[in-house]
C-alpha cells in the first residue's frame, strides 16, 4: 500500500479517552472506527463488523455508520502509539482466519486492530495494541 499519511478515530461521545491513550502508546479500544488515510488519496474505514463472523474486524472505503451517527473525528496521526506507521508505506494483513486481528504495519513498526474488549472477544469495538491477545499470541508472534 502506498504511504500512510494520517489516521483519525472517529469517536462517540465520552469515548475520547482512546485519543489520549494513543498519545501515550497505550493500549485501547472504541465504539467508533478509524480512518487510514493514504497518499494516494484513498481512506481506509476500520471498525466492527457481524461478517464473516460476529464481532470481527472489517475494511471498507466508506464510513461504517450513518451519516447522522454523531461520531466526532480525532486525528490520532502524531500519537505515540501511531508515529512509527504515519510517514511509512504500510501493508493491512488478516493475521487470523476469521478476520478477529488486523495488522498494520510497516518496515518501523506494527499495530494489531481487533474486537477484543476486557477479555472477550464478542464486542463492538476496535481495539488497537501492539500485542495479540491471549487466544492469539501464536499467530500475531
Amino acid at each position: 500500500m502506498p504511504k500512510l499519511l494520517a489516521v483519525r478515530y472517529r469517536l462517540f461521545e465520552f469515548e475520547e479517552s482512546a485519543a489520549i491513550a494513543a498519545a501515550n502508546d497505550e493500549t485501547h479500544h472504541f465504539n467508533g472506527e478509524l480512518v487510514l488515510s493514504f497518499e494516494d488519496s484513498t481512506d481506509v474505514f476500520v471498525s466492527w463488523v457481524n461478517a464473516p463472523v460476529q464481532h470481527s474486524i472489517g475494511t471498507q472505503s466508506t464510513s461504517y455508520f450513518i451519516s447522522d451517527a454523531t461520531l466526532t473525528d480525532h486525528d490520532v496521526s502524531g500519537t505515540g502509539m501511531w508515529s512509527g506507521l504515519v510517514g511509512h508505506d504500510v501493508s493491512l494483513e488478516f493475521v487470523a482466519p476469521d478476520n478477529q486481528i488486523l495488522a498494520v504495519a510497516s518496515s518501523k513498526d506494527r499495530l494489531l486492530l481487533c474486537s477484543f474488549e476486557r477479555g472477550h472477544w464478542w464486542a463492538d469495538v476496535v481495539a488497537v495494541c501492539r500485542e495479540s491477545p491471549a487466544a492469539y499470541v501464536a499467530l500475531g508472534a
